[in-house]
């Protein structure tokens, strides 16, 4: 890819980076070594392959979320999963559970339930 030939200061810019991982994965082995501990940088990389975690910052390598089989269960952090649209439009804690409500789709279908603390957006996803 491109950002390997670019110069070092557009290796550190984050947009600039971000944008290449999100077109080739392996691309994260050229950014800035600070930009390889970004969790955001590193998860978009994953989305497009899932060898670039090798390229991922030590400290990021034990970060669960971004373990491989995190990424690959995600259903939004997977290459070519759909990012469906979802707009929350109540989210409360409630005894031990999030109760939400939200408009899913285009079309504005709308979606209520309680899910545990330690869910993700992942889950609302399954």
């Amino acid at each position: 890819g491109a950002l390997q030939y670019a110069a070092e200061q557009l290796k550190a810019d984050h947009e600039l980076v971000l944008e290449a991982v999100r077109l080739d994965g392996m691309a994260l082995q050229y950014a800035a070594e600070p930009l390889k501990a970004d969790r955001e940088l590193v998860l978009e990389a994953m989305r497009q392959d899932a060898g670039a975690f090798k390229y991922a910052a030590e400290q990021l390598k034990a970060d669960p979320l971004l373990s491989e089989s995190s990424v690959a269960t995600n259903p939004f952090s997977v290459h070519g999963a759909e990012s469906p649209v979802c707009t929350v439009v109540e989210l409360s804690a409630v005894e031990s559970r999030i109760k939400y409500r939200a408009a899913w789709g285009l079309g504005g279908t709308m979606l209520a339930g309680h899910l545990p603390h330690s869910a993700t957006l992942g889950d609302l996803g399954r």
